[in-house]
């Protein structure tokens, strides 16, 4: 199992929520569909860097990813920018959006750190929709017909990752 150690920088409560929830949830991927991989914070081996960006605006759902690799597509540094705040627009106004809305976001940019680069299938996928929640915690995004959190990775985004990995 190769680690990779996640450092999160000065982003906030609401987004260390959300990229310790990602790690958490991305590992157990990892290990049920056995991608070798590992994500540990503050742990050792290639280093993927979290800090927040006020240039992306929060009305969008991304975030930023640059990655150094080997030449067999391994990690060997990243650097991940998230929105400050992320926000949803609600009947009442404009709210920041819920934390697992943002893990979403998050684990994305993590996967993409880790040499999964088109943008394929649920997790990797271009284009989500916004869909609120009552309440923040209940807030979703939808890419088609899949919805999350809960965090998916697709079957192709599997393969491309065991074929990184393992």
């Amino acid at each position: 199992m190769t680690a990779v150690a996640v450092k999160l920088g000065h982003i906030g409560p609401h987004w260390t929520a959300a990229c310790k929830q990602a790690v958490t949830d991305l590992n157990v991927l990892f290990r049920r569909r056995g991608v070798n991989v590992e994500l540990a914070l503050n742990g050792h081996g290639p280093v993927i860097s979290v800090s927040t960006d006020p240039g992306i605006q929060g009305s969008l759902v991304h975030g930023r990813t640059s990655a150094e690799t080997d030449g067999g597509g391994k990690l060997l540094k990243a650097d991940v920018r998230l929105p400050v705040k992320l926000t949803i627009n609600t009947p009442r106004g404009e709210r920041e959006a819920g934390t697992g809305m943002a893990e979403v976001v998050a684990a994305h940019e993590f996967v993409h750190a880790l040499g999964h680069e088109p943008h394929n299938s649920h997790l990797m996928t271009q284009t989500w929709h916004k869909v609120m929640g009552d309440r923040a915690a209940d807030d979703k995004l939808r890419a088609g017909a899949d919805s999350m959190p809960p965090l998916q990775l697709a079957d192709e985004s599997v393969e491309l990752l065991k074929g990184i990995w393992n």
